[in-house]
């Protein structure tokens, strides 16, 4: 639907001759039978005149003469009658909101859908689509090694095609972690295919895998000959011109990155849209409107920019629009649930957030923390405790969620009336993030266990608000709200 499956050539424009299907019109005129009825609803489909008012008369005569009509004659008749179907996925999406999303999330459809495709593949086992199909409903599903398995039987079915690679690009790079080489993986198949040299879709996957692991892409200059070559349409090559602006601008080189990004807006889709709408966040002389294209699916980019004109609650809606269209990627989920709960302090908002990410990512620690830290802002310390206790010991962590688990106990001990434990949970978590030299990370500690202080108007308030003076806001919409909450709080509550 989008078109990236099109051939990625040029296309050259061929004078045609306005079509004509009086000879069948005559013909069915004349004899009115369904032989001849059916003959003028093919060629009025073939010419696109489905309109003609003899070709409707031929379509109902065929309905009111089932009897000697075939099924194929009937369905042409049915085509002609009914309203051409345009897939216009728009009106769904317009449909999805925080207040759908618990209805939009249920895993039983998806069950059903792998168990179709199951089925499917006993008939046709060599099929890579199917297999690709599967791979996306594990994936929604939260089941990586099913997951990864079908992709891998679809890879060696299809190994060169372009559909399979980037719907493997995108699913190795999701599931990416310390414990696994997935990206070394597919890496290592698209630089072998011959189709990488020659298909920009394919070099722009493949100059994405090297920027997410910090390597110099060997098909840097293939990209930008290919861009230049004047025989690929601007829609096929805007990921592979988005692609390289960002390593340009990622190695400094903003004016360069500016004339990649320029040539991506030609004709963008979702994802050039999105990662030019990320760019201009950071070169400020790139100026980017998402609703100024006639782009379809694009809720990242709207996100984004919604996010950046302070439009909070729009930015929420196509967040989770963006979810539903990607219901196996965190990205969305982390957006919206830190937006909704720290910026618009809606926590039931974050919560519905947060249980519609955690269908794909069930044991998920950081989606885990975040739900916990929504509930124990909520006064529901309990629950708090409750998501908390869902993280096995084993589980696989960074340092950053670590700290931030930590200072989440700290809330719901504080919320649980268990002030000193909570009290010695925040500063180890404010100890921890100074060690670590991670600053963003030191002062929302700070800021948080500042918070709970002045609720309780504590014997450190004085102590902890000299603190939070010196905090610097810069351009952290995060830092800069929970500051301010403090700095009011802390007012009110000295006035009282």
């Amino acid at each position: 639907m989008l078109g990236e499956l099109n051939s990625f050539q040029q296309e050259n424009s061929i004078q045609r001759f306005e079509s004509n299907i009086d000879e069948y019109i005559i013909d069915w005129q004349i004899n009115k039978t369904v032989v001849h009825a059916a003959d003028l609803l093919s060629a009025a489909i073939v010419n696109s005149k489905r309109e003609n008012k003899f070709v409707i008369e031929a379509a109902n005569f065929v309905l009111s003469n089932k009897a000697k009509a075939s099924i194929s004659q009937i369905s042409l008749a049915n085509q002609i009658l009914s309203k051409e179907i345009i897939c216009d996925l728009s009106t769904i999406y317009n449909q999805v909101s925080l207040d759908t999303l618990p209805s939009l999330i249920d895993p039983i459809p998806v069950r059903n859908k792998i168990k179709e495709t199951k089925l499917l593949l006993l008939n046709y086992p060599a099929n890579p689509i199917l297999h690709v199909e599967n791979s996306r409903y594990y994936s929604i599903l939260g089941q990586e090694k099913n997951s990864i398995d079908s992709m891998k039987i679809a890879l060696h079915l299809a190994p060169n095609n372009r559909f399979v690679l980037r719907c493997a690009t995108r699913l190795f790079a999701h599931y990416e972690n310390e414990k696994n080489e997935y990206l070394d993986y597919i890496h290592n198949i698209l630089r072998r295919s011959p189709a990488t040299k020659f298909d920009p879709w394919l070099t722009s996957a493949e100059i994405s895998i090297s920027t997410i692991r910090n390597r110099n892409s060997k098909f840097l200059k293939t990209g930008i000959d290919l861009i230049n070559s004047k025989n690929i349409s601007p829609l096929n090559f805007t990921e592979l011109a988005s692609s390289i602006g960002t390593v340009e601008l990622l190695d400094g080189s903003q004016k360069k990155s500016r004339e990649f990004f320029n040539k991506a807006l030609i004709n963008p889709n979702d994802n050039s849209l999105a990662q030019i709408e990320w760019a201009s966040n950071r070169d400020k002389q790139i100026i980017v409107n998402p609703s100024n294209f006639n782009v379809r699916m694009n809720f990242e980019a709207l996100t984004l920019d919604n996010f950046h004109n302070n439009e909070y609650n729009q930015a929420l809606d196509n967040a989770a629009k963006w979810f539903i269209d990607m219901p196996f990627s965190k990205r969305p989920i982390m957006f919206g649930s830190n937006l909704a709960s720290t910026v618009l302090k809606d926590q039931s908002k974050a919560i519905s957030f947060l249980n519609a990410g955690l269908v794909s990512h069930p044991n998920d620690p950081q989606l885990i923390n975040n739900l916990a830290y929504s509930l124990a802002l909520d006064n529901r310390p309990n629950e708090a405790f409750e998501q908390l206790n869902k993280i096995k010991n084993d589980s696989e962590y960074n340092e950053t969620t670590q700290i931030c688990l930590t200072a989440t106990k700290g809330l719901a001990l504080f919320r649980s009336g268990l002030i000193d434990a909570g009290r010695n949970f925040y500063i180890d978590a404010i100890e921890q993030s100074k060690q670590m030299k991670n600053q963003e990370l030191n002062w929302i500690a700070i800021l948080n266990y500042a918070r709970e202080e002045v609720r309780i108007n504590s014997e450190y308030v004085a102590s902890i608000m000299d603190a939070v003076s010196k905090i610097n806001v810069l351009d952290n919409i995060v830092i800069k709200t929970l500051k301010n909450d403090i700095i009011e709080l802390h007012k009110k509550s000295k006035e009282t």
